[in-house]
């Protein structure tokens, strides 16, 4: 039954596949004729990405329809609108209702989802511009690079603008690059041709952006050992803590808190 259920999955998402494959290419068939048709592209991609569908289809046929120059600045400011009104969308409307809702009440994934935004939005207050640059380029779910980080009152909105914008370009810039490589339109939404530059593009941006990553989160991490090992307390507990210790040093106290024996 596992096997079973396991091929009826697979032929599923072959079949969506497929089917998004067709839709795309349709589609950038109509805009190619359109004498407006960049103008749309951008809107639809905006909506495509608001709705955290994949957009690395929609940016290769657009490579293959246009130049890398038009269809790489109208995926980037394609992709930045969408996100921008998905948090936008998600700091006026979603936190206002998640805030209202009672945590008590709230089930183990809302419990553990409030633990990662409160653990991301210190370092979001403490480096905004390098924490979001790599939230954004790291290999996350679209809903929690738009609509998490609309959850994060600490972020301004002009750092995600930039850092969004910033992060769209070099990936527009390869799978345009990948589409314009490709001798139809079929085969760009297949990947491109053999020997794509933007390939070679895609796997450079995406080796420094892991090894980016991975420097953030061994930093991160030897700072968090190294205040363990400091022993880093509340300011209250600290004081706490040298009161009790000044009192236990006092010449007529003893260790037990009464006085001592002559």
């Amino acid at each position: 039954p596992n096997r079973i259920r396991r091929g009826l999955l697979r032929g599923q998402t072959r079949m969506a596949l497929s089917a998004h494959l067709v839709f795309v290419q349709g589609l950038f068939e109509q805009l190619q004729q359109h004498p407006h048709g960049l103008s749309y592209y951008v809107l639809f991609l905006a909506g495509w990405t608001l709705c955290c569908l994949p957009t690395t289809p929609v940016e290769i046929a657009a490579g293959f329809t246009w130049s890398v120059g038009l269809s790489s600045t109208a995926s980037s400011l394609g992709k930045t609108i969408g996100s921008c009104t998905a948090f936008a969308l998600s700091r006026l409307l979603l936190a206002p209702l998640l805030s209202r809702s009672p945590a008590t009440a709230a089930g183990p994934l809302r419990r553990r989802a409030d633990a990662m935004l409160t653990q991301l939005g210190g370092a979001v207050r403490d480096r905004p511009f390098r924490t979001v640059f790599l939230l954004r380029a790291a290999p996350l779910p679209i809903a929690l690079k738009n609509y998490g980080l609309g959850l994060m009152p600490s972020l301004p909105s002009l750092v995600f603008v930039l850092m969004t914008f910033a992060v769209n370009v070099p990936f527009s810039v390869a799978w345009a690059l990948t589409g314009s490589s490709a001798s139809s339109l079929q085969e760009a939404l297949q990947g491109g041709g053999a020997d794509s530059s933007g390939k070679l593009v895609t796997s450079a941006v995406t080796a420094l952006v892991l090894l980016g990553s991975l420097g953030y989160v061994g930093n991160f991490c030897r700072e968090q050992l190294r205040e363990m090992r400091s022993g880093a307390e509340p300011p209250e507990e600290r004081a706490a803590a040298a009161a009790a210790a000044a009192a236990a040093d006092a010449p007529g106290v003893g260790r037990g808190g009464g006085e001592k024996a002559e």
